[in-house]
């Protein structure tokens, strides 16, 4: 008997010690980290990253009647020339059959799949903080449905125009 107690008083001990020392708890996180370092001549980097990097909400408010709009900034720079901008595609929003245009603006200029100057060679030549509105192109609200959409831009860096 007494070598039954020897052992399981040692064994009781190591259980409830063990148990201990894991008590206070332990938690481990990892965060994932990006970078970009723009070339110090042409950047076109949005002044929130969430404007590009999280969907944006354009749901209907009943607040005001309307569909909701995007609005955010771009810092531009383009220290030989001018800076223009293009649409990849049409923009739209679509939720099976049914869909809406959209309008963007840049800097006061509606974006089309042709390039445009957006910014000019003096205002680019410093950091210019451009304006982004994505909107209805029209005031009709979409039939109801669950829609989905991507404005895809492209930003050029245009050469200083030389004259004779």
């Amino acid at each position: 008997m007494f070598k039954k107690f020897a052992i399981a008083a040692p064994l009781a001990l190591l259980a409830l010690g063990s148990s201990g020392a894991f008590a206070a708890g332990e938690a481990a996180h990892s965060i994932s980290v990006i970078a970009h370092v723009p070339t110090n001549g042409f950047y076109v980097v949005p002044t929130d990253p969430d404007l590009v990097n999280k969907d944006q909400d354009m749901s209907f408010r009943p607040s005001t009647g309307k569909m909701g709009e995007v609005n955010g900034f771009f810092d531009i720079r383009n220290n030989n020339g001018s800076v223009h901008a293009s649409l990849d595609s049409t923009p739209k929003l679509i939720s099976g059959a049914s869909s809406a245009d959209l309008k963007v603006t840049l800097n006061n200029v509606e974006l089309s799949t042709t390039p445009q100057p957006v910014v000019g060679e003096a205002e680019s030549d410093v950091n210019f903080r451009a304006a982004l509105n994505i909107a209805l192109k029209d005031a009709t609200i979409p039939a109801p449905g669950d829609y989905t959409g991507i404005v895809a831009m492209t930003f050029d860096a245009v050469p200083p125009v030389v004259t004779p």
